[in-house]
């Protein structure tokens, strides 16, 4: 009789342990609501995960464009942050999502956001990229071939550096 005690103990244990071991990464962000022309903005999310954060991405596009793009997010110690390139004045807004990865290959994205493209003054809080060095090393990597071979021109090119999609 213990025999079978044992196994079945295992057997209600060892799912429990599965399921948690195969959770996607957690991915917590408070959207931003607007920016200003021309400058590079960051973003930021807390990302957690049981495994190991493989790769954190901040995929963005001009609102109503086809293809996203991406920058890679960089742990700071407490969140993952990537800057974007200023939009163009003529960019209306922006619409991003973030993507975390962990090393067991389970993916999870947020939500898709807005971001209002607003002329300085009337954009309270704008998430500007503080540190210029960050701002003049973007990133930018194409997610199709039709994307060309230079960044979608509602952004500025300054500090950036496009991949096209192979």
């Amino acid at each position: 009789m213990k025999q079978m005690l044992v196994p079945a103990l295992v057997l209600l244990i060892l799912p429990a342990a599965l399921a948690r071991a195969d959770e996607p990464p957690v991915v917590e962000h408070q959207p931003a609501v607007c920016t200003v022309p021309e400058k590079p903005f960051s973003l930021c999310a807390a990302i957690s995960a049981e495994r190991n954060v493989a790769t954190a991405r901040l995929y963005f596009r001009r609102a109503g464009e086809e293809y996203y793009a991406f920058v890679s997010m960089a742990f700071t110690g407490v969140t993952y942050c990537g800057t974007l390139p200023g939009p163009r004045e003529k960019t209306k807004a922006i619409e991003y999502y973030i993507q975390a990865v962990d090393d067991a290959y389970q993916p999870q994205r947020t939500s898709t956001f807005r971001v209002e493209v607003k002329p300085e003054g009337v954009c309270e809080f704008p998430p500007l990229e503080k540190d210029k060095a960050k701002a003049a090393a973007i990133r930018v990597v194409a997610t199709d071939h039709k994307q060309g071979r230079r960044l979608d021109d509602g952004f500025d090119p300054t500090g950036v550096t496009f991949v096209p999609h192979p």
